[in-house]
């Protein structure tokens, strides 16, 4: 980050945020909430991306598809993410809008519908989230890394979830989860972009710290199917842009939050720990609809917070960043074994992945272009890494951690991120801090201890194969 990260403020309902400036003419509003697929109970999968849909779809003041026109009105565009550890909201917008995209996020962070109506639209919803991915051809090799890279953790089973697990689901149980999980305490509120400081913190306080904190557990199972806080204005009462402050604002009195208010004693999700992997493994897939065959090869990875990222990071930027990467110089530009590849690190909260994937050039197979990918990863190991390649390889990473030339929506992102996700908002300025130290010897000596040395699975993909693993 080009500049000291903030630490993000606490209301007294126990709900953070954080502010950001961005020079520009736009606003990016986040809200994270630090519960993803990982949290989902078993034969529950998909649990938290449905109550997300639920939060986006409808409230009290919020007619279904109401939040999307007031955004698509305004010059601005939404969307939702699901994640293996956390659940997101994420608005853009002009930065006169800003204070009404606030008012509409609390709204929807305090007042969800949660009744038989709304379920069932989220269920479809969620329904064709699952199947859209599964368009792809190669759909059946990005499961099979997900499934079969990870052997215990729930980070298997992917975030977007089963709709077939989630079909006898009864509202109860939704607002059951909604309100263990998703309460105000556990989640960010992230803005970036063109703001006044001072009337950003009004805003923040009037519309967001008047949302009650969760109840007593015992409080919830007799709870009404909307919540009780009223913290916005009706749909007729939209505040209009101003920086006037919270005085201006007509809205509903609001149950007034207080360090005294009662705060549910929800237990944060179980440590999860994945299994090592014992030993190397060789899986074969089917690909009827693939042009090409393709392979992957997957390491395992420690969690996100562990103090060795920032060397698999740099490791990384070596073999796989750009076009200046060694296994785009080496199996595509030179060998011309490989169409396409890429090498990417999935870090977790829990665990984390090295997925080295290609696809095999015209009259290629799978397994020798898993050999020879397999080959020039270990070779970082062997071959004196170069000055000009570890500058090249700094320069990419932080070309990619400096936000200086960010826009307000990617800096949110990034920022929601990371505190989700590592537990520290300013975690990428840290990870610079550590790998810009880093010399070749260093990641070498690191890469034959986590990699050469290490279980590797390996996912051979060929068009048509007569045999293979159910992904």
């Amino acid at each position: 980050m080009s500049a000291p990260p903030l630490e993000p403020q606490r209301l007294p309902n126990g709900l953070l945020w954080l502010a950001r400036p961005v020079p520009g003419s736009q606003v990016a509003v986040r809200v994270v909430y630090r519960c993803g697929g990982r949290d989902d109970p078993t034969g529950r999968s998909g649990l938290s991306h449905l109550v997300l849909r639920l939060i986006a779809g409808a409230s009290r003041y919020l007619e279904p598809g109401q939040f999307h026109r007031l955004i698509a009105s305004a010059g601005g565009r939404t969307r939702i993410e699901v994640d293996e550890d956390f659940a997101a909201l994420q608005t853009v917008v002009p930065a006169p809008q800003l204070e009404r995209v606030l008012w509409a996020e609390a709204e929807r962070m305090s007042n969800p519908r949660l009744d038989p109506d709304t379920l069932a639209s989220a269920r479809q919803q969620l329904r064709q989230a699952v199947q859209e991915p599964l368009l792809n051809p190669y759909a059946r090799l990005d499961l099979a890394v997900q499934r079969h890279g990870y052997l215990t953790h729930p980070y298997q089973r992917g975030a977007l979830g089963d709709p077939e697990q989630l079909k006898d689901l009864d509202i109860d149980a939704v607002r059951a989860f909604h309100a263990a999980r998703f309460g105000c305490d556990r989640a960010l509120l992230v803005v970036t972009g063109a703001f006044d400081e001072g009337a950003l913190a009004r805003w923040v306080m009037h519309y967001f710290g008047s949302i009650r904190p969760p109840m007593p557990p015992s409080a919830v199972t007799a709870a009404p199917a909307v919540s009780p806080t009223a913290s916005a204005t009706p749909a007729s009462g939209l505040p209009a842009s101003s920086s006037s402050g919270p005085a201006a604002m007509p809205v509903t009195p609001p149950a007034a939050a207080s360090p005294a208010s009662p705060v549910a004693s929800v237990a944060e999700p179980r440590e999860l720990r994945e299994s090592r992997r014992p030993q190397s493994q060789t899986l074969k897939l089917s690909l009827a609809q693939a042009p090409l065959p393709a392979a992957a090869l997957v390491w395992q990875v420690p969690r996100a917070d562990d103090p060795s990222l920032p060397t698999w990071q740099l490791a990384q930027a070596l073999l796989g960043l750009g076009r200046s990467g060694r296994l785009t110089d080496t199996l595509v530009d030179e060998k011309a074994l490989a169409h396409q590849l890429s090498l990417r690190l999935d870090s977790h909260r829990d665990a984390g992945l090295l997925v080295a994937q290609a696809l095999a050039a015209h009259g290629q197979t799978a397994a020798p272009l898993a050999q020879a990918l397999q080959q020039e990863v270990l070779r970082l190991a062997d071959e004196a890494i170069t000055d000009e390649e570890l500058g090249k390889a700094k320069a990419l990473l932080r070309r990619e951690t400096l936000s200086a030339e960010w826009t307000a929506d990617r800096l949110a992102r990034a920022l929601g991120t990371a505190w989700a996700v590592r537990g520290d908002a300013g975690a990428a300025a840290k990870d610079m801090a550590v790998w810009i130290k880093l010399g070749g010897a260093d990641v070498q000596q690191f890469w034959r201890r986590q990699v050469v040395q290490a279980p590797v699975l390996t996912l051979l993909a060929d068009v048509g194969a007569a045999a293979g693993v159910a992904a």
